[in-house]
């Protein structure tokens, strides 16, 4: 189990990276950002490591997911921010140290799913409303043919070192860095080198929101699992996660726009 555990963090998100990267110039970054956030890697990793662990690790781990988002906020907003102002090495230093300030804050703190819950969602919010607006409505570039396998090389290469820094430093820092978000990573700053600010920012005011159905996704699966088991409760988080996401999508509109770019 452990092994599997290992596998899907290594292989999964080179896949998923090169597949949202696919969607995003397909349908426009805001609908890239909109699936990015739903939980991908994080939900299958942690069903495996419930069924082996059992149900009171999996609900701490839930916790810990939720908790985790606190930072993704603050990384989004100092990404959005910083990408106006200065180059993109630096726009994506100053998105790390706003996650990490944040998540040293929060790791540790041990409050109920549900407060982690409603705290996270009013971070995101406030994420979305404080991120600049995109100024122009341009198109997407067209992707050099290097492009997608350079993503899944530079998405190995930094899920690779996570996973062995993890073991080299205590538990509390590495509950900060397993939580890192690997793929907005990737996918924001080569959104950023080659579209530039204002693709970046509807990818992230996107993101902003679909991580709303991570939250919900993990706050089912830590409620739920000590009365469904764990099953159920990845049965039910499925279904909510998706509900809120169609509604996302709904709201923004995307559907409609990406039926009609999809038949162009």
């Amino acid at each position: 189990m452990i092994f599997l555990g290992l596998l899907l963090k290594i292989s999964v998100p080179p896949v998923l990276v090169a597949l949202m990267s696919l969607a995003a110039r397909r349908w426009g970054a805001t609908f890239g950002g909109l699936i990015m956030g739903l939980p991908w890697m994080t939900g299958p990793l942690l069903f495996f490591l419930g069924v082996d662990k059992g149900t009171d690790f999996l609900v701490s781990a839930a916790t810990g997911a939720v908790l985790a988002v606190w930072g993704m906020a603050g990384f989004i907003v100092c990404f959005g921010y910083a990408a106006g102002r200065t180059r993109w090495g630096s726009a994506l230093a100053a998105a790390v140290v706003g996650y990490v300030i944040i998540g040293s804050l929060t790791q540790g703190l041990l409050l109920p799913i549900w407060v982690d819950a409603a705290v996270a969602s009013l971070s995101l919010c406030a994420a979305n409303n404080l991120l600049p607006k995109p100024r122009t409505e341009a198109g997407l570039g067209r992707l050099p043919s290097w492009d997608i396998p350079a993503r899944m090389i530079a998405t190995f290469a930094l899920v690779s070192l996570i996973i062995v820094s993890a073991d080299l430093i205590g538990p509390q820092i590495s509950g900060l860095i397993a939580s890192y978000p690997v793929i907005l990573t990737v996918i924001g700053t080569f959104t950023l080198r080659q579209w530039g600010c204002d693709a970046l920012l509807r990818l992230l005011h996107g993101i902003s929101l679909s991580l709303l159905a991570f939250v919900g996704f993990f706050t089912v699966v830590g409620s739920a699992s000590p009365v469904l088991g764990i099953s159920g409760s990845f049965v039910l988080a499925t279904l909510v996660a998706l509900a809120i996401s169609a509604v996302l999508l709904v709201a923004t509109g995307r559907p409609q726009q990406a039926m009609q770019i999809a038949s162009d």
